[in-house]
């Protein structure tokens, strides 16, 4: 009987030629293409769900797919030696240069079908279903390994001739989303910890008390990447025995700073994978750099990469995506992303996208001369979107899902220039307007140590400015004063070599300002006031030699308001008036001159409270009210446009206090009561949300004192007696954070000293003496650092002599 023909695809196969021949062909149709190393550690589940899905019927095919280096091959390999028994015949191809390429040259001897090929030779589509339907008619069933077949193309290209094939197929590849059926893909994920760190120590260990989280850190930079655990591991014991003296801490520092480089430290080594891969990479260096060979993307594909790649190693949505890599070309970004993604040089999940840290490192070493022109278009983007008046930042509700890509994106740029210190100025602007001081710390500090590598000293002035302002608001003085003085002395340096740079004499008045400011905060007025004269002095000359600009005349504006505040401490409030007229002034102008200025808005509104702060001191209450009403509606309407701005919110706090102060000295008792309430209300929920913040606390404990002593002037003792309570608890946990911060202590003493005035009239006269004594105690001290405060004397004299009526 002639033999049946098999019609696949246009193509003809004989069966009766095939049904003679069909004995002589090998159950192994290749040789295993991988072996699985010594140690194999997991993938238990992993290779229990693989032969499930195989075994499943249907169109048998598995796609094991997830970034290079996490042990695809390995598991294929672990998979065919568990299973092999099962399966009539078995086949293993190498696909880096194709699939079809690689059936074509690996499987037409083990068929017999050398004659049938040649007849065919100019035509490769005939030459593949030839072997399709030579495979197809072997005994049922076999194995198809397709591994290492990374390009979209390859896997669509065999994906047509597969559904006829009637062998399980299991295939390895980065690619991602390339199937018709994506339910036949099946990512994996990294080693669980505990095995990737058993896989680390099988190869290297320190018997150090650093070792376990030197190991944490290690495999969280490189993403739990198992060929990087191998290759790490082993280039550190082949080094080990005074071979190299890289030891594992040196070894993260090398790997962070030359991303996955070592250099002179890389010793050959040898991995299952350069075997398996066919790889003539031989030491680690090597190794990692043939893991991804991204000059094999178009340029177009590998500068989008490289862009991606200064973004942290983090999902990002698709908002924050074309809003800092193609703002007006959406639809082309998504496609340039996903060809990324379907490569395996990105992960994609629920439109999200992310880079593994291995990825990342080598992609940017790479690209190491070209980061900066890569990246910063993205830089002048963040910062139009972290844009400032001052210290407030612009765009407070939009700006938040970007501050936390800034701190990496500055690294991976790894560069200083004007562009990088005002975008991080800006982020700490926002920091401090959302009330985030310890953020606003940490990017000070990237700010110092940023401009300190790259030798940027303008820049470095100003994060010392930063830092100072972010100390001083969390309370620490002497921190503050010491940044300053570093301020001041690089403003100095920059203005010495450039003596005609108006910006360098511009910092060096803004340094002389907070120096004089803290000082004053220090109890130190006479050094206080001489800072903030040679501050003026300079102002006046910039504002005096160029009028029009705008932040000489606020620098003007902010030097006349700093000294008024310290003549208004000496107790010389005619000066200080006059000052505080000039701030008005100035303030006035630069409101007008811009009215949607958000900050130019509440420097008026400031100059208002010093101008009533002025007259209230004089005695004129009645004066005082006018310009605190309008302190106060003017800090109402800035924090109901802008509620996100915490500094708003504190303004609208302490516009309250002193209106409360105003109709308590008019005797206004239950409208001081209201505004002394809603001082306290807003306080507490500052404090609620920003209970490291220093001057909230202490505001918070203000607005207790104010409500004791209206309650106590009311008549409503009991009341009067838990708001005296509440102040003192807190006024003591801030004296004993800051013992050196004279406003603290002041206050603690106040407080003591009206404790002893209730234990006294409740006839407790060794209560109220002890009180006494702890209140004297402290004025003391401030009589003795402080002697300029006038009052503290005053004070010291009404308690002792208190003291000596109960003796």
């Amino acid at each position: 009987m002639e033999g049946i023909k098999y019609q696949f695809n246009g193509g003809t196969f004989n069966n009766a030629t095939f049904a003679s021949r069909k004995e002589e062909i090998p159950r192994l149709l290749t040789t295993p293409g991988a072996t699985v190393p010594t140690g194999f550690i997991g993938r238990e589940q992993e290779l229990e769900e693989i032969h499930e899905r195989l075994n499943a019927g249907g169109n048998a095919l598995v796609l094991v797919n997830t970034e290079g280096g996490m042990g695809k091959t390995t598991l294929a390999a672990a998979y065919w030696k568990r299973f092999n028994n099962q399966y009539q015949h078995l086949a293993w191809l190498f696909c880096e240069n194709g699939i079809l390429n690689a059936m074509r040259n690996n499987l037409i001897e083990s068929l017999g079908l050398r004659e049938q090929i040649n007849a065919v030779a100019d035509d490769a589509d005939k030459q593949v279903r030839l072997i399709i339907n030579a495979m197809a008619n072997l005994p049922k069933n076999g194995l198809l390994v397709l591994d290492n077949a990374n390009e979209p193309a390859h896997i669509q290209g065999f994906e047509q001739y597969a559904a006829g094939l009637g062998w399980q197929i299991l295939i390895t590849s980065r690619c991602a989303g390339v199937l018709t059926d994506t339910g036949a893909e099946y990512s994996i994920q990294s080693l669980p910890p505990e095995d990737a760190k058993r896989l680390f120590r099988s190869q290297y260990d320190e018997k150090t008390p650093e070792f376990e989280a030197l190991l944490d850190q290690f495999l969280h930079a490189v993403g739990y990447n198992t060929l990087c655990i191998e290759v790490f591991s082993k280039n550190l014991h082949a080094g080990s025995g005074g071979w190299s003296d890289l030891t594992f801490e040196k070894l993260l520092q090398k790997l962070e700073a030359n991303g996955l480089k070592l250099e002179e430290d890389s010793f050959e080594i040898k991995t299952q994978w350069a075997q398996n891969l066919r790889s003539d990479a031989t030491n680690s260096d090597q190794i990692i750099e043939a893991l991804y060979k991204v000059s094999s993307l178009p340029s177009e594909a590998g500068e989008l990469l490289a862009r991606f790649c200064l973004l942290p190693s983090a999902n990002h949505e698709a908002s924050v995506l074309i809003a800092l890599l193609a703002p007006n070309d959406r639809q082309g970004l998504k496609r340039g992303l996903d060809q990324l993604a379907q490569k395996g040089w990105l992960n994609t999940e629920d439109q999200k996208y992310r880079v593994s840290p291995v990825v990342q490192k080598i992609v940017l070493r790479q690209y190491a001369d070209s980061r900066w022109s890569l990246g910063k278009d993205m830089v002048a983007q963040l910062n139009v979107i972290f844009e400032n008046e001052g210290q407030h930042s612009i765009n407070i509700k939009t700006a938040q899902p970007f501050a936390e890509l800034i701190p990496d994106l500055v690294d991976n740029l790894a560069t200083a220039n004007e562009d990088l210190v005002m975008l991080l100025n800006r982020l700490w602007v926002n920091h401090v307007s959302t009330g985030n001081l310890l953020q606003a710390m940490q990017t000070a500090e990237k700010m110092k140590g940023l401009c300190e590598k790259f030798e940027y000293k303008s820049g470095l002035a100003l994060s010392y400015e930063k830092l100072g302002n972010t100390y001083k608001s969390l309370g620490n003085l002497e921190k503050a004063l010491f940044l300053f003085q570093e301020m001041k002395k690089l403003f100095e340096e920059l203005l010495a070599a450039d003596p005609k740079n108006d910006e360098f004499q511009n910092g060096l008045a803004i340094s002389y300002s907070k120096l004089g400011l803290t000082h004053n905060a220090l109890g130190n007025l006479p050094s206080a006031l001489t800072f903030l004269e040679e501050s003026i002095r300079l102002a006046k000359a910039l504002h005096e030699s160029r009028p029009n600009n705008i932040q000489f005349k606020k620098g003007l504006a902010i030097s006349y308001q700093c000294i008024g505040l310290i003549y208004h401490d000496l107790g010389k409030l005619t000066e200080a008036l006059t000052f505080f007229e000039e701030y008005t002034r100035l303030a006035k102008e630069l409101h007008e001159s811009r009215p949607d200025n958000r900050e130019f808005k509440k420097g008026l509104a400031i100059s208002y409270q010093c101008l009533g702060d002025a007259y209230r001191a004089l005695g004129k209450p009645s004066e005082a009210i006018i310009y605190f009403d309008s302190y106060n509606q003017i800090m109402t309407k800035l924090y109901e446009d802008y509620p996100q701005d915490v500094s708003f919110k504190i303004g609208l706090a302490i516009s309250y206090q002193f209106l409360g102060n105003a109709h308590a000295d008019l005797g206004n008792w239950p409208t001081a009561l209201t505004c002394y309430e809603e001082y306290n209300l807003i306080e507490r929920e500052l404090y609620k949300d920003y209970p490291q913040d220093v001057f909230i606390k202490n505001s918070l404990a203000i607005s207790y004192s104010k409500l004791r002593a209206t309650h106590s002037s009311l008549g409503n003792l009991d009341k009067a007696l838990g708001f005296l309570e509440d102040e003192t608890k807190l006024f003591e946990e801030l004296y004993a954070a800051y013992p050196q911060n004279v406003d603290f202590k002041n206050n603690l003493a106040i407080s003591y000293y009206k404790l002893g005035e209730i234990s006294k009239a409740q006839n407790d006269n060794n209560k109220a003496k002890a009180h006494f004594q702890s209140a004297e105690t402290l004025w003391l001290e401030l009589v003795r650092d402080a002697p300029q405060y006038v009052q503290f004397q005053e004070f010291l004299g009404f308690v002792q002599a208190d003291i000596k009526a109960l003796d």
